[in-house]
């Protein structure tokens, strides 16, 4: 008889240790998923960054500035869209708006040297961005 309660299932012991490392081991992936993720996927800063940084007074010449966000770990997060607001504060005569886009402006400079002052608003920030935008004469070598 004593062999027979030896090999059932009923009378097995509760393994307690097994069972709180597995616990364990759970809320410290949770806890390492969750700190990626915050990592990740939140926006630490902004950069604005025109393209070609410079214009020419020739009335084609034109320039895009983009507002590209980048993570707490510092890599572009070009997948995340952000909207931002533009709004020319200086020189506004001397360039004309092609085109605006959810997070980039491109414009054009008209016939006039000097600098473009462009402020931009993060939706939901309160401090605003300011970009400078030259135009400059173009020189011709004999």
């Amino acid at each position: 008889m004593a062999e027979e309660n030896k090999y059932r299932d009923i009378g097995k012991p509760w393994n307690a240790t097994r069972i709180q490392n597995f616990i364990l081991i759970s809320i410290s992936l949770l806890f390492i998923v969750a700190l990626g993720v915050k990592l990740l996927l939140n926006i630490s800063h902004i950069e604005f960054v025109a393209n070609p940084p410079s214009m020419f007074p020739d009335g084609r010449s034109t320039t895009t500035v983009n507002a590209i966000p980048y993570n707490t770990v510092g890599l572009p997060m070009k997948f995340k869209s952000i909207r931002v607001f533009y709004e020319i504060k200086e020189g506004s005569g001397k360039v004309e708006i092609i085109s605006r886009d959810k997070n980039s402006i491109t414009l054009r400079a008209k016939r006039e040297t000097g600098e473009v002052v462009i402020r931009a608003h993060l939706a939901g920030d309160t401090i605003p961005y300011e970009i400078i935008v030259p135009i400059l004469p173009q020189f011709a070598d004999n």
